[in-house]
This record gives C-alpha cells, structure tokens and sequence, in this order.
C-alpha cells in the first residue's frame, strides 16, 4: 500500500473543480455539501464506501462535518474500480451520483472552522 499524506483545503478545492463542480467561496472550501451548488437538488458531500453488496450494489456513507448524513446505494457498474473503505468525493442530483472522485483519505475538517 502507498504511503498517503493529509489533504489540505487546497488540494479538495482543486478536486472539486476538476470534477466540473460549481465553484465553493470562502473558508468553507472544504465543505462536504456545497452551500453554492448552482442547481437546487445537487450536493456535495465526501463519501466513504462502506460495503458492496453482493458484488453488485455499492453503499456509500455520505459525511457533513464529519459526521454521517445519509447513504447512497448504487450499482457496482457505475465505478470504474471501487473498494469497501475507499474515500470519494461525490456529487448527488436528485438522490443519484452525478459524478465522483477518489480521494486518498478523508480529509480531517469537512466543515466550516
């Protein structure tokens, strides 16, 4: 395994604008649900698999200030390659993944100072 190294609010800011998010202001650039989404109905949060169901569901704890907000359940077909305990940065419209990214760990704050 890699030896992996803290993520600072920069490095989250550039990983949620590669994924074509809308853009976060502030010192809030870390925050797992984006309060400047352009649309109403899409959110950001940092996701944790938590297990894969039978090799065809993958559930995914989505975090806000660290803490466990709500889930997703969505079809194993839908990642290109994904572990239990991997950590993603999602975007969800309308309770569905829109987009993610792999990240290497969690980052330590998700929220506001």
């Amino acid at each position: 395994m890699t030896d992996r190294t803290k993520l600072s609010r920069r490095t989250v800011l550039r990983t949620a604008g590669a994924l074509g998010i809308a853009s976060v202001a502030g010192s809030g650039a870390a925050a797992a649900r984006s309060e400047s989404a352009s649309s109403e109905g899409v959110d950001q949060y940092i996701g944790v698999v938590d297990r894969i169901v039978d090799g065809r569901h993958v559930v995914i704890l989505l975090e806000e200030d660290n803490r466990v907000v709500d889930q997703l359940v969505v079809d194993v077909d839908e990642f290109d390659e994904i572990d239990e305990r991997d950590v993603l940065l999602v975007v969800v419209e309308d309770r569905a993944l829109r987009r993610y990214q792999h990240l290497p760990e969690k980052p330590e704050s998700t929220g506001r100072p």
